[in-house]
């Protein structure tokens, strides 16, 4: 049987290739990645399933999710809601107390976050290289998770990452998102940071918490890193639209408005 990572890897190149070419058929995929047409079928319905394709008759096309998020470099992201992203970070710090140990993700919101816990003693463990650039803080631990570096999110990513986070339990882990829906859960531009995503939720023994600002919720990314069943906490500004809010609640998900 293959290893998790072995599947994840060629579910990414499934993905790579069906978005390059428009579309591919299960026959030309099989061929091309050395596998049987049953394994192929059996990618291609998690792929659907998860949104990061639609089916077609014998193969599959990528999906075009509505309100769809493109991927931005982080120094262009690093500057976009830059205010309502520092009140997200305040409110969050104020969830943490001291001598706990965190999962933290990439991204620029995450990376408010690391720069608001400044003066708290706590031990940080992410894929955020970023986060490099933050002064460091008396107290602060920082731990860095290993993998291939990815310029345009300045993450790692891969085996290499997902095997370290599967030594660790954290006490909490808090993520960054491209998009928060209601029906998709959260969705990220990047396919391989879903797996890291989803590795830190799953050595959580605590709060998942999710920072995002207003204008990433009802959108949707190119893929699913979560469902929103995996959620206990969200951190958004006041400008989150109230419907949105309501029902963020309704599901269980405590909603906190910096």
């Amino acid at each position: 049987m293959a290893s998790n990572a072995a599947v994840h890897k060629r579910r990414l190149q499934i993905l790579e290739t069906v978005r390059s070419r428009g579309i591919a058929t299960v026959e030309e995929l099989s061929a091309s990645l050395g596998v049987s047409q049953i394994t192929i079928r059996r990618d291609l319905d998690h792929l659907c399933g998860e949104g990061s394709l639609i089916r077609r008759h014998g193969g599959a096309v990528p999906a075009q999710p509505e309100d769809s998020v493109p991927e931005r470099n982080l120094r262009e992201k690093d500057v976009l809601n830059i205010e309502a992203k520092n009140r997200i970070a305040a409110a969050a710090v104020g969830l943490l107390e001291n001598d706990e140990i965190i999962f933290m993700n990439s991204g620029s919101t995450t990376l408010c976050f690391l720069r608001a816990l400044a003066g708290r003693r706590v031990k940080v463990i992410t894929n955020n290289v970023a986060s490099l650039s933050v002064p460091s803080s008396p107290g602060l631990e920082l731990m860095i998770l290993g993998g291939e570096y990815r310029e345009q999110s300045q993450s790692l990513v891969g085996e290499f990452a997902l095997s370290a986070i599967q030594n660790i339990w954290a006490d909490h882990t808090f993520l960054g998102t491209n998009g928060l829906s209601l029906e998709r859960g959260l969705t990220t531009s990047v396919y391989q940071e879903c797996s890291v995503n989803q590795a830190m939720i799953d050595h959580t023994h605590g709060k998942v918490v999710v920072l995002a600002d207003s204008s990433k919720m009802g959108k949707v990314a190119n893929f699913i890193s979560s469902p929103l069943s995996n959620v206990d906490i969200v951190v958004t500004d006041s400008e989150c639209p109230e419907p949105f809010r309501r029902e963020l609640e309704e599901r269980g998900i405590q909603v906190i408005l910096a």
